[in-house]
């Protein structure tokens, strides 16, 4: 049983983007059942399966996406400028998603003109932006629910928002029933190669990690 205490370190840990990951370390597929299990029973408007996960294993696939978890050129002068060193050297923008594991949430557009949606809901399709809306939100609570339970289990994870959408081919997604636009935020788990989590897999070059704001107490 997990005490209070306890509980509250998991949750700091949580907060850490960790990027760098022994990657000769294999993650079995009863844990990834697991994760699956766990992303897919949290709390969806009417029980429905608003968004997708895909869980991706395979090491070439996982780098192949990896490669696209970037600021879109049009907003690439935004980056840091150490980090932009990086990149021009062969690094990865985030390599929190080149993990052992890589999990990518997708909203559900099928769902929204669903028979089961509209039995359920007793009405027409929702606006596409309302129902894009919606599904980010249960997408942030599956994908923390899956990063939560990996760090219960001795896992590190780290979630990436940058993704530079039009440079994935459809053919990456035909197969899944899912659009490339559609590709809200991929979470890498796995287990670490360092203890700093700012570390990249190479130690010579480190990512900063800002102190969490801090937070105002408000109980009525």
């Amino acid at each position: 049983m997990i005490d209070n205490e306890s509980f509250l370190n998991h949750i700091h840990t949580f907060q850490r983007c960790q990027r760098n990951w022994n990657l000769e370390k294999i993650i079995d597929d009863q844990t990834i059942d697991y994760f699956l299990e766990v992303g897919y029973n949290v709390p969806t408007k009417q029980n429905l399966n608003s968004f997708k996960i895909v869980c991706i294993k395979n090491r070439k696939e996982i780098l192949k996406w990896a490669n696209i978890a970037k600021n879109p050129s049009s907003i690439s002068h935004h980056i840091e400028p150490l980090t932009q060193a990086t990149l021009e050297q062969g690094q990865l923008q985030n390599p929190q998603v080149n993990a052992n594991l890589l999990f990518l949430f997708f909203v559900n557009e099928n769902e929204r003109t669903s028979d089961l949606r509209k039995n359920r809901e007793r009405g027409n399709p929702p606006d596409p932006i309302i129902w894009k809306r919606k599904c980010n939100l249960e997408i942030g609570l599956s994908a923390s629910a899956i990063s939560i339970a990996a760090i219960i289990k001795g896992y590190r994870t780290g979630f990436c928002g940058c993704i530079d959408i039009n440079s994935i081919p459809n053919s990456w997604v035909a197969s899944w029933g899912v659009r490339t636009t559609d590709l809200a935020v991929m979470l890498g788990v796995g287990l670490p190669l360092h203890d700093d989590h700012t570390l990249l897999n190479d130690p010579t070059y480190k990512k900063g990690s800002f102190q969490k704001t801090p937070w105002e107490k408000i109980v009525i």
